[in-house]
């Protein structure tokens, strides 16, 4: 039987894949020695915390498992408060950082706490992130904890959900009971709300029985306590804030690590960030989903009002914590406007 040249051609290329497809696997493995790394969180595996568990995978699949990057959740290495601090003796390579849990350590980082930035986007928000963590500032304020920036975290901006009647307009937040933490909880006074710190936990109980009338999450987390199940009305376009945190190594774990797994870090950083934010949108779809499923009422905002509230509620609270900061020696405008300029 004669076979065509084309046909022959055909059946070895056909042959050959399998080992073309593993060589080119084995050229994308970083090679080098055995290293393990540790990363301390709180809590369980969530959304938000994803981008961890995404780092650990792609580290140890990029060098065949040579490189590993273990995820200690519940607090199993350091409570949430004293991550930074186990950072800075070497307790641990890596771990997640919340700056609002402990504000008076990282001052400057305290910028992106401020109450309703226009951070609602998560790309908009590691955008903004590169830029304030490359600020001399920002960047002496880690450098004292012997940190510095791994992975930027992007979250789901803060709404409000609530019982009684819907705030459509500003005033309609005078005189409710609201637990809005932080500055927000500064600028929602303003707008003659009543600020309350009631724990996420006891968000439930609180609302069923009239002691708080609206709470402060992103959507994924209303959903998760169920408030939607006690509430009449959701902000869908508020972005009150975000929940500023990143994933911070250890400088001298980092400039110890192979030349090869260092780049690999770098060479990852972006595909880490965005598969995190990707992960975090269904839940926020899935969240609504189930809020608009129970009947209750979706309130958003026009442009005006919007401006009207950071015009008089929002922007007082950032002019008096940069003044706070300017006392204290840290260019708390400089960084501001850099926040407000970068997420143009």
């Amino acid at each position: 039987m004669k076979i065509g040249y084309r046909a022959l051609a055909c059946a070895l290329a056909v042959a050959s894949l399998p080992f073309l497809l593993a060589a080119a696997a084995a050229a994308q493995t970083v090679q080098g020695p055995k290293v393990a790394w540790n990363l301390s969180l709180w809590g369980k595996a969530r959304a938000f915390t994803k981008q961890s568990d995404i780092l650990s995978e792609m580290v140890a699949e990029r060098t065949g498992g040579n490189f590993t990057l273990k995820v200690h959740y519940g607090g199993a290495l350091s409570p949430p408060k004293e991550n930074i601090d186990g950072i800075k003796i070497g307790a641990f390579e890596t771990a997640m950082v919340a700056y609002a849990y402990a504000p008076g350590k990282t001052p400057a980082l305290m910028v992106l706490n401020l109450p309703f930035l226009p951070l609602a986007d998560m790309d908009k928000q590691i955008a903004v992130q590169q830029k304030v963590y490359a600020h001399p500032a920002i960047r002496a304020e880690l450098g004292r904890w012997g940190a510095q920036d791994l992975i930027f975290v992007g979250s789901p901006p803060y709404e409000f959900m609530g019982t009684g009647e819907a705030p459509t307009r500003l005033d309609g937040w005078k005189g409710k009971r609201v637990r809005a933490l932080g500055g927000v909880g500064k600028a929602m006074g303003r707008l003659g709300a009543v600020p309350t710190s009631v724990p996420a936990p006891e968000l439930y109980a609180s609302m069923e029985r009239g002691l708080a009338d609206a709470a402060m999450l992103p959507w994924s987390s209303l959903n998760s306590y169920r408030l939607h199940e006690v509430s009449k009305w959701y902000t869908t376009n508020m972005a009150a804030g975000i929940v500023n945190a990143a994933v911070l190594v250890n400088r001298e774990a980092l400039a110890a690590l192979p030349p090869q797994y260092r780049k690999l870090l770098a060479d990852i950083r972006g595909e880490v960030e965005r598969k995190h934010m990707d992960a975090q949108t269904p839940r926020s779809n899935a969240a609504r989903a189930a809020f608009d499923g129970r009947g209750l009422t979706p309130v958003a905002y026009s442009d005006a009002q919007l401006k009207d509230l950071i015009d008089n509620a929002a922007r007082p609270v950032w002019d008096a914590w940069a003044k706070e900061r300017e006392a204290d020696g840290i260019p708390g405008a400089e960084l501001v406007d850099l926040v407000l300029q970068a997420a143009k």
